[in-house]
């Protein structure tokens, strides 16, 4: 009986020390707080109150920390002066849970603290039903350490934290969100437009290779070393180059007469940006010093430079013999493709032939499926006309002087007819009158008929102009 009774304890202080709150604000309280309410150790509301030996009441959490390392002396009985070494000592085998003080402080009268919350009730309902669920609450971000409401914490962690982690969406890299402009501008994977061509998404990896490929990208003519300044796209060096035979050519022509031209008279070569520029003989210093200065710098020779001169203008012949070749095939093609042009042509303007016969069937497949339409074989034809008013004008205006209706039969192999209406009148009707024709049509069966058509003919009109 008495280890049951002990084991029932245990159970209830163990029940009872699982919550890791520490006590209750004093401001959730709707009315001044008691003495007998206040927590000895954190000074705010008791959460789940523990009573010790001596009487004093802790909240579950504050005395566990206290007690964690063993029986120690309870402050409150020092400073209130009445500390005994029987009953003073805080341990946690000797407390209790004090429920009768629980229930008091459930039923006190509660309020929510945070600003904007109009929330009310007992101190229970509070930490069952309110606690850690306001929206009005305000937390600390673990990261930033920022205050926020409860209700943005999630937002703030995944939008707004200066310190929450990102992967980069380029190339997948971990790194801090404050460090985001920093990666952008040394990723790899991030993408650049070309200001040239104006293509995106060109990742950074590969934009010096797109730069030189890029057609739009400018750069200096490689024959700018003989005096060419052209800067061009990339996509049109070879343009370029074709265009500029005449012109490069005559550069070299210039460059190989100076150097002809000084080689075999008084004078000297002084570099300059890879070509020998002349001195003459007036600016020369005395030839010992040139011969010696010359030596000393290990200088390219008058005979150097000409034989690379030529080299480049054997080059260039070697350029305008493919040019040739290659304007000799273009004109080929030229031809080709004309004829191709040519037969393109022929079988569009069949193609068209065509298309114009087609037409001229369904428009009269049209016909005839009207005529079918409103074709009758009992001798009795009703023609509706609709748009009174608008044919009427036309025929005033002389744009559609008479109207024909569909063909019917007076039977099914009997006479063809038709009507044919005149809106303004004809003839001495014209202007005043509308007049109506009966007409016989010619029709498949009219050899097997009796002829003249002496058949009785019966109009009626109606007219409605609603």
């Amino acid at each position: 009986s008495i280890s049951h009774v002990s084991g029932m304890a245990r159970l209830s202080l163990t029940s009872s020390v699982d919550s890791i709150l520490l006590g209750i604000p004093r401001q959730v309280l709707s009315v001044s707080m008691e003495p007998k309410y206040q927590c000895q150790q954190c000074k705010e509301v008791l959460r789940k109150p523990f009573q010790a030996q001596c009487g004093h009441r802790f909240c579950v959490s504050c005395f566990k920390q206290l007690t964690s390392c063993g029986p120690i002396p309870c402050e409150a009985c020092r400073a209130e002066g009445i500390f005994e070494v029987d009953l003073s000592m805080l341990n946690f085998c000797e407390a209790f849970p004090d429920n009768a003080a629980r229930r008091e402080i459930d039923s006190l009268p509660a309020k929510c603290p945070n600003e904007g919350c109009s929330w009310t009730g007992t101190l229970k309902d509070y930490e069952v039903q309110h606690e850690g669920r306001c929206e009005f609450e305000r937390v600390k971000c673990e990261a930033c350490q920022m205050f926020i409401l409860l209700t943005d914490k999630d937002r703030h962690n995944e939008r707004e934290c200066e310190a929450r982690t990102l992967n980069c969406k380029y190339c997948k890299v971990s790194f801090s969100f404050k460090d985001i402009k920093a990666h952008d501008e040394i990723c790899q994977k991030f993408p650049i437009q070309c200001k040239d061509c104006g293509k995106k998404k060109i990742p950074r990896e590969k934009f010096p290779e797109h730069s030189k490929s890029c057609a739009k990208s400018k750069s200096a003519c490689q024959f700018s070393e003989i005096g060419c300044r052209a800067v061009v796209d990339n996509g049109k060096q070879h343009e370029h180059e074709q265009t500029s035979i005449t012109e490069h050519l005559r550069l070299m022509l210039a460059v190989l007469s100076s150097v002809r031209l000084h080689s075999d008279g008084p004078g000297e070569w002084q570099e300059d940006s890879g070509l020998g520029l002349y001195r003459g003989p007036e600016d020369a210093a005395p030839p010992g010093v040139h011969a010696a200065a010359h030596n000393v710098a290990g200088g390219p020779s008058v005979q150097q430079k000409m034989t690379a001169l030529e080299n480049i203008v054997c080059v260039l012949n070697r350029e305008v013999e493919r040019t040739a070749l290659r304007l000799e095939a273009l004109t080929r093609q030229h031809q080709l493709d004309q004829e191709k042009i040519e037969n393109l042509s022929n079988k569009v303007r069949q193609l068209e032939r065509t298309l114009t016969m087609r037409d001229l069937q369904l428009a009269e497949s049209e016909q005839a499926l009207r005529e079918l339409q409103f074709c009758t074989y009992d001798g009795v034809f009703v023609w509706k006309i609709s748009d009174f008013s608008r044919r009427r004008q036309d025929a005033l205006a002389g744009r559609s002087p008479a109207m024909f209706s569909p063909a019917f039969y007076s039977s099914k192999y009997g006479y063809k007819m038709c009507l044919r209406l005149y809106l303004n009148g004809d003839g001495t009707g014209r202007g005043t009158h509308l007049s109506l024709f009966f007409v016989v049509m010619r029709g498949k069966y009219d050899a097997l008929l009796k002829w003249p058509f002496s058949q009785k003919v019966t109009t009626f009109f109606t007219f409605d102009f609603i």
